[in-house]
């Protein structure tokens, strides 16, 4: 599975991180742009949490037990503690778009792979497949 940053750069993409609006509202954004797509992202109304979804140790290794020693203290009530929490968030959305979006590139490529096949063995007209 090809890391994030290789992914990045094969599609030629770019993920911009902002903050928009003044204080002392602070709200994060995040812009993914390849050559097909064009997607933005927001945290939403919330409610925001530093405890991530898509972060800390993988269930293979909570599930031998592992404790997170990394495991970030929740947001204060603050202008820059409720940042940490939407920015926490903001870091959900953007992990699972980009790791479904990788699962459906390794799709497609099976699927290639998968026609081509077909087309060497049993002769299928590329034309007649779906």
């Amino acid at each position: 599975m090809p890391n994030l940053f290789s992914l990045l750069e094969s599609e030629n993409c770019q993920i911009q991180t902002q903050l928009s609006s003044a204080m002392p509202d602070l709200i994060p954004t995040a812009t993914y742009i390849s050559p097909d797509l064009k997607k933005d992202f927001h945290p939403g109304c919330g409610p925001h949490s530093t405890q991530g979804t898509t972060t800390g140790p993988s269930d293979v290794v909570a599930d031998k037990g592992a404790i997170d020693k990394d495991r970030p203290t929740e947001a204060s009530d603050s202008t820059l503690g409720e940042l940490r929490a939407r920015l926490t968030t903001l870091q959900d959305q953007v992990n699972v778009f980009l790791t479904d979006r990788m699962k459906l590139g390794a799709a497609k490529e099976e699927d290639d792979k998968d026609l081509e096949r077909r087309i060497l063995d049993d002769g299928v007209d590329e034309d007649d497949v779906e």
